[in-house]
């Protein structure tokens, strides 16, 4: 009784992994014809998908893909981005049926064309992984991820190295309020922690450099960009219109260690009439007399000047409440090209060229 007993365990479990045998590579040719389906069709009819080979693994608890030389072309009206990827790992199901987790690590190349101009951005990364979400109607809705010992170069000329970069994107379909700034409360928003970003080879304009270092220690907010725009029609009349609607761009917990510098804060971005950045932020600001100093060392302020901005800054820096360093609230502000933190014009921003 008792061998039959265990006969029949036995058989259940057979029949059990059996089912799930079959199931687990039913489910993998789908995902891989579904996949070949994907890339013939482009997912978009602006967008084309390519590989050298897909591979199916992870049995028996796991269905993950692998991509040997991804690559795709986005293109649309005389607009082009041709990607060349690393091998990529794309798993399935793990973390939910609307979720799908990705690993990407190695050189990533893209090479983009638009109004008669070229440019050409070369990243590489020790180590790119992340997840996708998407909502039920079949279209991205966030994105997070992380990756570190990032190198990017741009044009071979200016490059930058980035310790580590976390990210957390999403889309926010937002129902409008009478509180609401814009007619259609929809944007997106994006969290992001840049770690030990190596800019010495960079193309900042020397004097940045020579005044705040060339190693910024952290860079990190929250962007949430508010009004309607489509991010693939970025140009004059798509931003104009953007901006004549309440259009902006708010900043919220923004932590920067650069140099002398420490500067955390929130404020609103947006552009003036000649779509050229304009913001006004509010500040705690950590390191401005060294700052001070600094600049009057290298002749950027003059001993007046500099006279002038401690006697400012003497008035507006207080101890924090839980102790710490002396810190100055001070308003940041974006006008005319120029960024200045308190009395303090930091540095002269270059025009943007939209088009």
């Amino acid at each position: 009784m008792i061998q039959r007993k265990y006969l029949i365990f036995v058989a259940g479990l057979l029949v059990i992994a059996a089912a799930w045998t079959a199931g687990w590579f039913w489910l993998a040719q789908k995902v891989e014809a579904d996949i070949a389906e994907f890339a013939a069709r482009g997912g978009a009819e602006t967008v084309e998908l390519a590989w050298d080979s897909v591979s199916i693994s992870g049995f028996p608890v796991r269905l993950n893909a692998r991509l040997e030389k991804p690559r795709g072309v986005w293109s649309e009206d005389g607009r082009k981005i041709a990607w060349t990827g690393a091998n990529a790992v794309i798993g399935f199901f793990s973390e939910g049926r609307d979720t799908v987790s990705f690993e990407a690590p190695g050189t990533h190349e893209f090479n983009i064309r638009h109004a008669g101009a070229r440019f050409n951005v070369d990243t590489q990364s020790d180590d790119l992984r992340g997840r996708v979400d998407f909502g039920g109607d079949g279209r991205m809705h966030g994105l997070r991820g992380l990756a570190t010992g990032v190198a990017i170069r741009i044009n071979d000329t200016g490059s930058a190295a980035i310790g580590s970069i976390a990210f957390d994107w999403s889309q926010a379909d937002g129902t409008p309020t009478p509180a609401s700034v814009h007619p259609e409360d929809v944007g997106q928003t994006v969290a992001f922690v840049l770690s030990e970003i190596d800019i010495a080879d960079s193309n900042l304009d020397p004097n940045v450099s020579r005044i705040l270092g060339s190693r910024i220690a952290r860079f990190a907010g929250d962007l949430s960009l508010r009004g309607a725009i489509e991010p693939g029609d970025i140009n004059p009349v798509t931003l104009s219109r953007w901006r004549d609607a309440g259009g902006t761009l708010e900043l919220e917990n923004v932590d920067v260690s650069w140099g002398p510098l420490r500067l955390a804060g929130e404020g609103t971005l947006a552009l003036d009439q000649a779509l050229q950045p304009v913001g006004a932020f509010t500040a705690r600001v950590t390191g401005l007399d060294r700052l001070i100093d600094v600049l009057e060392q290298t002749g950027e302020m003059r001993p007046q000047q500099a006279a002038i901005a401690r006697i400012a800054l003497a008035v507006l820096t207080r101890a924090p409440a839980g102790g710490g360093p002396p810190e100055a609230r001070v308003p940041v502000a974006i006008q005319n090209s120029v960024v200045s933190i308190g009395p303090v014009s930091l540095l002269k921003l270059a025009p943007i060229a939209w088009n």
